[in-house]
């Protein structure tokens, strides 16, 4: 499968429930996609001054497609996502997230032509940052991260983005059957 067809695949299942942004410029750095998922979640609300129990909860998804994924590429993906990324898409630049923030992940799928090596395999399985924010009372963040390489059908993921990388290979198996399946007929 093409990295292309993959990206389009993939934007058709998340369409109805994320913001989609192509070719995402943030702080010199391009991202193929960025999509963007809010959900505020009340319970026992009759007014908003008369809230019981409130949560806000975010995810930023960032696509990048490269042709590998070295050992420096991902250090340096992680070092900007900690001092750039995180201060500025879960903190709105401030020392806090917004009032009731619950949790904001900060998801990225490397979609690479070659598969990346096990050094690199083992550095994005132990990638496990967690971001507390008043030891948890202002929620939390983490970082997912997962590499795909669509022509080998390899999908690696930290800890975090094993949900993510279990939807990405379920997209790779039935892309394959549907094709198996049209050589067949």
């Amino acid at each position: 499968m093409r990295r292309k067809e993959f990206i389009d695949t993939i934007l058709n299942g998340i369409s109805d429930t994320f913001d989609i942004y192509h070719n995402y410029w943030f702080n010199n750095r391009k991202f193929v996609i960025y999509a963007y998922n809010y959900k505020n979640r009340d319970k026992f609300s009759t007014t908003d001054s008369a809230k019981l129990w409130d949560m806000k909860c975010f995810e930023h998804l960032f696509f990048i497609n490269s042709d590998s994924l070295d050992e420096e590429q991902l250090k340096d993906l992680v070092k900007f996502t900690i001092e750039q990324i995180e201060p500025h898409f879960v903190r709105n630049d401030n020392k806090l997230p917004c009032k009731n923030h619950m949790y904001s992940y900060i998801s990225f799928i490397i979609i690479t032509r070659n598969k990346p090596d096990d050094n690199v395999k083992l550095m994005i399985e132990k990638t496990n940052i967690v971001k507390k924010y008043m030891f948890g009372a202002r929620g939390y963040s983490n970082i997912r991260l997962v590499c795909v390489t669509p022509s080998q059908f390899s999908v690696i993921s930290n800890r975090y983005g094993k949900e993510i990388s279990d939807y990405l290979k379920t997209v790779s198996y039935t892309h394959l059957r549907a094709h198996e399946t049209r050589g067949n007929l």
